[in-house]
C-alpha cells in the first residue's frame, strides 16, 4: 500500500491544518464583534461601523478558508486514489494470468470503484476533518475563556463528553463497514456475471430462481446497511444534541452569574462556529472505517503471489527459439518433460487444460512452481519483458483488443508501426478488407475483446500483429489450427520460427486436412 503522506500530500495536510487555524482566528474575531456590537445596541448607540465590517470580514474569511481547505483535501484524496489504483493494476500485471482470470468481474470492479472511493474521501475529507475538529474546537473554547472563562467551564465538559461517546460509538463501525462491503461485493459479483447472459438465463427458465437469489441477498445488504446507517448517523446527531444542552449551560450559566448578554450572545455565536467541525467529527469515523475495510481488501490482494520473471532481463536469439521443458509442473498435477527443436512444428502432448497452462507459461503470463522452460538454453524467467512480447506470439481467436480503434487494436504489443496505408495493405492481405468496409476504415471503433469482429476476423487481428513483430516462437490455439496454419506457413517461408500448436498431434492434424 502506498504510503498515506506521500507525495507531498503531509505537506497538503499541513496546508489544511493552517487554513482551519485561520478559520479559528477568524471565528475568535467574529465573537468579539459580535460582544462588541451587543455592547453598543444595550447602550442605546447604533451598532459601531468596525464591528460590522468585522463581523462580515471574519465571514468571508471563514468562506473562503473553508472551501480552500475542502478543495485541497479533495486533491490530497484523488492524488491518494490515483496513487492506490496504479499500484493495484501494476500489481495485477505482476500476476499469474490465471488467478486474475479467476476473480469474479464484480470483486474486480469494486475494488477499482467502491474501495477508490473510501479511499479517497479518507484523506480527501475524513482526515481534513479530523484536523479541523482537533483545530476549530480548542480555539473556539480558548476564545470563549477569553470571553468569559465561566461560559468556557460549563461548555467544555459536553464537547470532551461529546467527543468521547463519537469516538466509541466509532469503534463498532469498522465491523460494520467489513460487513456491508462483503455483501456488496458478492452482490456486485452476482450481478456481473449474470447480466451478459440475462437473456439466456430467461430462455432456461431461471429468470424467477436467479430473481429469487438475487433478493435473498439484497435482503442481507439492505439490512447491513440500516445497521452501519443507524450507528453512522447517530454519531452524526450527536452534536445537535450537545450544542442544545450546551446553549443552555450557556444561558443558565449567564443568568447565575450576571453575565452580560453581550457576552453570551458572543459565546452562543462560537458555539454556533464549533457545531460544524463536531458535525463532521461523526462522519470521520465511518471514513476511517471504511478506508481501514477497503486497505484490508486492497493489502491481501497485493500479498498475492506474483510471476516469477524477468529475473536477469536477457534478451531472446533472432533465429528460431529451440523450446525445452524439464519436469514442468502442470495444473492436473502432472509433470511434462517435452522438446521442439529450432524451427520445428511442435504438438503438445497434453489436454486442453494443461495445454493452456503451459501455453501462458511460454507468453510469460505464468511461470511453474516446479521445473523449467528453457527458450534456446536461457530459462524462461530470465528474459526480459520485451524478449517475451516480441520473441513469443499467440494465434488465436482471443486475441488482447481493449475498445477503440482498429488502428489500436491491429498494433498492440507491437513496435513497428507501419503507416495508415501499409496497415491497411497488410490488414487486406489478411482477409480484413470487408471488415475495414462494414466499420469504415482504421478509425473505427472495435468492442472490448473484438465483440464486434467474427472469429475469423479476430484471428486475422492476431495474424497481422505476427507480420510485424516477426516471433521467434508461435503458439497456435488448436481450434483455430485449420484457418490459421495456411497463412502461418505462408510467413514461416520469409520470417522462420518455432511454431507449437496447443492440441495433441493426431488431433491438429485433423484439423487441418479439415
Amino acid at each position: 500500500m502506498p504510503p498515506l503522506l506521500d507525495r507531498g500530500r503531509g505537506g497538503g495536510l499541513a496546508a489544511v491544518a493552517g487554513l482551519t487555524l485561520i478559520q479559528g482566528i477568524a471565528a475568535g474575531a467574529a465573537a468579539f464583534a459580535t460582544r462588541d456590537i451587543f455592547e453598543a445596541l444595550q447602550r442605546g448607540s447604533g451598532p459601531p461601523a468596525a464591528g460590522l465590517v468585522l463581523l462580515v470580514g471574519a465571514g468571508a474569511v471563514i468562506a473562503a478558508s473553508r472551501i480552500g481547505a475542502r478543495l485541497l483535501g479533495e486533491r490530497l484524496g484523488q492524488d491518494y486514489a490515483r496513487q492506490i489504483r496504479g499500484a493495484l493494476f501494476e500489481h495485477a500485471a505482476r500476476m499469474p494470468a490465471g488467478a486474475v482470470a479467476r476473480r469474479r468481474a464484480g470483486h474486480v470492479s469494486l475494488r477499482f470503484v467502491g474501495d477508490m472511493t473510501a479511499f479517497r474521501n479518507w484523506l480527501g475529507l475524513g482526515l481534513p476533518r479530523l484536523v479541523a475538529g482537533a483545530v476549530m474546537i480548542p480555539a473556539t473554547l480558548l476564545v470563549m475563556w477569553l470571553l468569559q472563562p465561566a461560559l468556557a467551564a460549563v461548555v467544555a465538559p459536553v464537547l470532551g463528553a461529546t467527543m468521547l461517546l463519537a469516538g466509541l460509538g466509532g469503534l463498532p463501525l469498522v465491523r460494520l463497514q467489513r460487513r456491508l462491503r462483503t455483501l456488496r461485493a458478492r452482490i456486485a459479483a452476482d450481478m456481473a456475471e449474470r447480466m451478459p447472459i440475462a437473456p439466456q438465463l430467461d430462455r432456461l427458465g431461471r429468470r424467477g430462481t436467479e430473481m429469487t437469489l438475487l433478493e435473498r441477498r439484497s435482503d442481507a445488504m439492505i439490512d447491513a446497511a440500516l445497521r452501519h446507517r443507524i450507528v453512522a448517523e447517530t454519531l452524526k446527531a450527536l452534536p445537535d444534541l450537545a450544542a442544545g444542552i450546551a446553549a443552555a449551560l450557556i444561558l443558565l450559566a449567564g443568568h447565575r452569574q450576571g453575565i452580560g448578554t453581550a457576552s453570551i450572545a458572543a459565546a452562543l455565536a462560537l458555539l454556533g462556529l464549533t457545531l460544524a467541525p463536531l458535525r463532521d467529527l461523526g462522519g470521520v469515523w465511518n471514513h476511517r472505517a471504511a478506508h481501514a475495510a477497503a486497505a484490508r481488501k486492497a493489502q491481501a490482494a497485493m500479498a498475492r503471489r506474483g510471476r516469477d520473471l524477468y529475473r536477469a532481463g536477457k534478451p531472446l536469439c533472432k533465429v528460431p527459439a529451440e523450446v525445452v521443458l524439464e519436469d514442468v509442473a502442470l495444473p492436473s498435477g502432472r509433470s511434462l518433460s517435452w522438446s521442439v527443436p529450432a524451427g520445428a512444428r511442435g504438438w503438445l502432448p497434453v489436454d486442453e487444460l494443461d495445454g493452456e497452462a503451459v501455453v501462458e507459461m511460454l507468453l510469460g503470463l505464468d511461470s511453474p512452481e516446479r521445473g523449467r522452460i528453457l527458450l534456446s538454453g536461457t530459462d524462461l524467467r530470465d528474459l526480459s519483458r520485451g524478449a517475451l512480447r516480441r520473441g513469443v506470439l499467440r494465434i488465436g481467436a482471443a486475441p488482447e483488443i481493449l475498445h477503440g480503434s482498429l488502428r489500436r487494436a491491429l498494433l498492440m504489443g507491437c513496435r513497428d508501426r507501419p503507416d495508415d496505408a501499409g496497415l491497411s495493405r497488410l490488414a487486406c492481405d489478411e482477409g480484413l478488407a470487408p471488415l475495414i468496409a462494414r466499420l469504415g476504415g482504421l478509425d473505427c471503433t472495435v468492442r472490448e475483446a473484438g465483440r464486434n469482429l467474427t472469429r475469423g476476423e479476430r484471428i486475422a487481428v492476431a495474424l497481422v500483429r505476427m507480420r510485424l513483430l516477426r516471433p521467434r516462437l508461435i503458439l497456435v490455439d488448436g481450434d483455430c489450427a485449420a484457418e490459421a496454419w495456411p497463412r502461418i506457413e505462408r510467413h514461416l517461408t520469409a520470417c522462420p520460427a518455432t511454431v507449437i500448436c496447443a492440441r495433441p498431434e493426431a488431433e491438429s492434424a485433423r484439423l487441418v486436412a479439415a
